[in-house]
C-alpha cells in the first residue's frame, strides 16, 4: 500500500545532523511558511534548554543550538515537533492553495475523435481501391499515398504533444513512442499499418473521453439546483423578474417567503427568518435584518428581504463547484502518480527493446513491433478512467469527489469520524416531551392550545409541535387568526382566551409568567405555552439522529471499518445518547473546532487513515486535517466546497458507505487493469520479437488492451456497486 499524504507528515521534523548541543532538523513543510517564519523561530528559541534558533525557509531546515547536559538529541527532537506541529495547519492551507501539480493530459472531444475515425477509415478505403498508388515502393511513393498523407496529417497533434514533452521533461513520452511507430511503419511501406495504430489509438482515446464528458455532464446536472430567476429592484422600487445570470454585483434583490436567496449580500432593508442550515448547520432559522449578511442557497422561511449583491455569477456556487471539478483531474492519487511516473520510464525500454532486437535479428519489421507495443498508455488510463468513471458515477447519486485521490483514500480508511448536529441528526426539531405547569389543564389541553397558535407558522419548532400533537391524537380547535411575530412566537385566541407561543423572551415581553419556577431546559429547545398572563406548559424539542446513521455505521464496521467515533462540540449527555443511539465505539463531547482537528491527527500519527464527516462550518478543521473530509447532506454551498473533499448532496448516511464501496470497487478495477495491461503487452513483445506476427496485429494487441482497460473502467460507469 501506497503511503498516505498528510499534514502531519509534511510538519514532522527528522534529524538531518546530530552533535552534541547541536541539532540539524529537515521539515518539508517549511517551505509553505513565509510569515510564519520569525514567529516558529523565536517559539523554538523559547524551548527551555535552547541557546538559538534558525530556520532556513528555501531548504526546509532547522538549526537548534542546546544546553546539551539538560537534553538529549531525541528529547530535543521531541520537543521541537510539539512546537513545529502547531503550524500544520497554516502549512496546509498554504500548500493546498499554491501547489501546481502536473498538468493533467487533455484528451480531444469525442465529436473530434468521430471525425478523426471517419477521415481514417475514409483514406484506408480509397487508398486501397480508386487511389491505389503506383510505385508504392519507393521511398517518395511511402509518403505520399492515400494512407500515408492521412496518417501524416493525423499525427499532427499526437506529435505537437510529443514535442511539449520532451521539451519539458526532456525524455521521450508515449505520444512520442506512437509518432516513432507511424513514422518507421511509413518507412517500411506498411501505411495501412500506420492508419490502423492511429485508428485503435483514436478509438481507446474516444472512450475516455466519453467518460470524461458524461462526468462533466452529470456534475452539471447535479448542481442544476438554483432558481433559474429573482427578484430585481429598479430605481423607481418596482420589481423585475430576471434570470440570475443577469444579476450584478451592487444589484438590489428582493427575496420572498418560500424563495431560495440566489446570491451572497447583505441585508438593506425588511426582516425575515432564513434557514442557514445548508451553511451553519444551524437548524432553528435565524432572524435577519438591515446590516446583516445572507448567503446564496439559504431560504427565506418567513418575511420579505431586499439584499445588495455582493457575489453573483462566477463567484457563487455552481461556477465554483464546476472550476473545482474541471481541476479535480490534477489531484492525482498516489496510485495515478505512481502509474504516471512508472509509464514514463517505461518508454525508453521500448526504444531500447526495438534496437536490441532490430541488431540481433537484423528484421526491421521485428524492431517496429517492439515500437508499436508498449505499456505506458494502457498503465496511464488504468487509473485515469476508473476514477473518472467512478466520479461520473457517483455524481449521479449526488456524491461529489474532487479527485481520485480521495476515491484510493477512502478505500483504505480504517477510521470514520462522525459531527453530531445537523450531519448525523436530522437537523430538524422533534418535540421529546412536555411538561404540564397549570392546575386547570392537563397535556391534551395545553397540547390542544399550542397547535392552535403554531397551526399556520413556518417554523420548523411549529411543525415539531403539530407532528407532536398529531401523533398522540390531538384535534387543533377553533380559534381566532394566527399572528406570527418574527422570531418570537405567534398568538391567537382560543374560546376567547389568547394563546401565545414561544420563546422565553416573548413570554417576558408580554407579562406572561409562570406561578412557580421554570423547568430547565438541559440540551431541549423550549417552547413556552401561555394562556391570558400565565405560562401553563413547556413543550421539549431535541435534534434526533437521521433515520439510516445507525444502519450505516454498522454497514461501514462490518466493510473493514474498525473505530467510529463521534465528535461534538454539544454537551456529555446529549453526546453519549446519540452516541449509544447510533451505535458508535466511543464519543467526545464539549470539543472546540481546533479540538476535533486534534482529534483527528493524533489518530493519524497512529498509522489510521481517518475519514471525518461533517457540515464543511464549524468542522472545517478537521475536514481539512482528514484523510477525506466528508459535508453531508446540505445544499452544495460554498463552505461545503472549499473545505471538504467530499460534498454529499443527499440527507442519508448510507451514502458514506455507499462511497465507501464504490471505492473499494474502484481499486480492486485499477489492480484488474494493471494485470491486463502487463499480461497482453508482455505477450504481444514476446511474440512480436520471437514469431512473424504482423505490425498490424501487434498494434491490434496493444490497443486492444487498452480498449479492454477503459471499457473495464466504465463498468463503474454503467453498473455501480451502489445500491442505497
Amino acid at each position: 500500500m501506497l503511503k498516505r499524504e498528510s499534514a502531519r507528515d509534511w510538519m514532522k521534523a527528522r534529524i538531518a545532523h546530530s552533535l552534541p548541543g547541536r541539532l540539524r532538523l529537515t521539515v518539508p513543510g517549511l517551505e509553505y511558511i513565509q510569515a510564519e517564519r520569525h514567529e516558529l523561530a523565536h517559539a523554538l528559541a523559547g524551548i527551555p534548554g535552547v541557546r538559538r534558533a534558525r530556520i532556513n525557509v528555501p531548504t526546509g531546515g532547522v538549526l537548534l543550538e542546546y544546553d546539551a547536559k539538560r537534553l538529549d538529541a531525541p528529547a530535543m527532537l521531541d520537543r521541537a515537533n510539539l512546537v513545529i506541529q502547531k503550524y500544520a495547519m497554516v502549512v496546509y492551507r498554504s500548500r493546498h492553495a499554491n501547489r501546481q501539480e502536473e498538468s493533467a493530459e487533455l484528451s480531444m472531444p469525442v465529436n473530434t475523435l468521430v471525425k478523426r475515425l471517419a477521415v481514417n477509415a475514409g483514406a484506408l478505403a480509397l487508398g486501397n481501391t480508386a487511389f491505389r498508388a503506383a510505385g508504392a515502393q519507393s521511398l517518395l511513393g511511402r509518403f505520399t499515398s492515400v494512407q500515408a498523407l492521412a496518417s501524416l496529417g493525423l499525427s499532427v497533434p499526437i506529435a505537437r504533444s510529443a514535442l511539449d514533452g520532451l521539451r519539458r521533461d526532456m525524455r521521450p513520452n508515449a505520444d512520442f513512442l506512437t509518432v516513432t511507430s507511424i513514422v518507421a511503419s511509413l518507412l517500411l511501406g506498411n501505411a495501412n499499418s500506420a492508419l490502423m495504430i492511429l485508428a485503435l489509438s483514436d478509438l481507446a482515446e474516444m472512450m475516455t473521453s466519453y467518460t470524461i464528458e458524461k462526468t462533466r455532464a452529470s456534475i452539471k446536472q447535479m448542481l442544476s439546483v438554483e432558481d433559474g430567476s429573482v427578484w430585481k429592484v429598479n430605481p423607481d422600487g418596482s420589481l423585475t423578474r430576471c434570470p440570475i445570470s443577469e444579476t450584478h454585483v451592487g444589484d438590489l434583490i428582493e427575496a420572498h417567503t418560500g424563495e431560495k436567496i440566489a446570491v451572497d449580500g447583505a441585508v438593506r432593508s425588511g426582516s425575515a427568518v432564513v434557514d442557514q442550515s445548508a451553511i451553519t448547520g444551524e437548524f432553528v432559522p435565524v432572524e435577519r435584518h438591515a446590516g446583516d449578511e445572507v448567503f446564496a442557497g439559504t431560504v427565506v422561511k418567513n418575511g420579505n428581504i431586499r439584499i445588495e449583491a455582493r457575489k453573483v455569477g462566477d463567484q457563487t456556487v455552481v461556477s465554483r463547484i464546476v472550476g473545482m471539478v474541471e481541476a479535480s483531474e490534477l489531484k492525482k492519487a498516489p496510485i495515478q502518480r505512481y502509474a504516471d511516473r512508472f509509464s514514463n520510464y517505461l518508454v525508453p525500454l521500448n526504444f531500447l527493446l526495438s534496437l536490441t532486437v532490430g541488431l540481433v535479428t537484423r528484421n526491421p519489421q521485428k524492431a517496429l513491433k517492439m515500437l508499436v507495443i508498449d505499456y505506458s498508455c494502457g498503465i496511464k488510463l488504468s487509473t485515469a478512467t476508473a476514477f473518472s468513471a467512478t466520479i461520473n458515477s457517483a455524481v449521479r447519486q449526488g456524491i461529489l469527489i474532487k479527485g481520485g485521490a480521495y476515491i484510493e483514500q477512502m478505500s483504505e480508511a480504517n477510521t470514520v469520524l462522525l459531527d453530531k448536529t445537523g450531519t448525523i441528526t436530522e437537523g430538524k426539531p422533534r418535540v421529546v416531551s412536555m411538561q404540564v405547569l397549570a392546575d386547570g389543564m392537563d397535556e391534551e389541553a395545553v397540547l390542544a392550545a399550542a397547535m392552535a397558535a403554531e397551526e399556520t407558522s413556518s417554523h420548523p419548532l411549529a411543525g415539531a409541535i403539530l407532528a407532536y400533537g398529531a401523533e398522540r391524537g390531538v384535534a387543533i380547535p377553533a380559534h381566532g387568526e394566527v399572528v406570527t411575530e418574527v422570531s418570537r412566537g405567534s398568538r391567537t385566541t382560543v374560546d376567547g382566551r389568547k394563546v401565545r407561543v414561544g420563546n422565553l423572551k416573548y413570554m417576558q415581553e408580554n407579562g406572561v409568567a409562570a406561578r412557580g419556577s421554570l423547568p430547565e431546559p438541559g440540551v431541549s429547545i423550549a417552547n413556552y405555552v401561555g394562556v391570558d398572563g400565565e405560562i401553563v406548559g413547556v413543550l421539549f424539542a431535541m435534534d434526533s439522529p437521521r433515520e439510516n446513521v445507525r444502519r450505516a455505521v454498522n454497514s461501514l464496521r462490518y466493510d473493514g471499518v474498525g473505530d467510529i467515533e463521534l465528535l461534538t462540540g454539544d454537551m456529555e449527555g446529549q453526546a453519549a445518547l446519540v452516541a449509544e443511539l447510533i451505535g458508535a465505539d466511543g464519543y467526545r463531547a464539549q470539543l472546540l473546532p481546533e479540538e476535533k482537528a486534534e482529534a483527528v491527527l493524533k489518530l493519524q500519527t497512529h498509522g489510521n487513515g481517518v475519514v471525518m464527516v461533517g457540515d464543511g462550518i464549524n468542522d472545517a478543521p478537521a475536514l481539512a486535517y482528514a484523510d477525506v473530509g466528508i459535508s453531508l447532506g446540505g445544499k452544495s454551498t460554498d463552505i461545503a466546497i472549499e473545505t471538504s473533499d467530499v460534498v454529499i448532496s443527499r440527507d442519508d448516511p448510507m451514502m458514506i458507505y455507499a462511497l465507501r464501496r464504490l471505492s473499494r470497487e474502484t481499486m480492486r478495477i485499477v489492480q484488474q487493469n494493471f494485470a491486463m495491461v502487463v499480461g497482453i503487452n508482455t505477450v504481444g513483445l514476446i511474440l512480436g520479437a520471437s514469431s512473424g506476427i504482423s505490425v498490424m496485429m501487434s498494434a491490434l494487441m496493444h490497443n486492444m488492451s487498452t480498449i479492454l482497460v477503459v471499457a473495464n473502467s466504465l463498468r463503474l460507469m454503467f453498473f455501480p456497486p451502489i445500491d442505497v
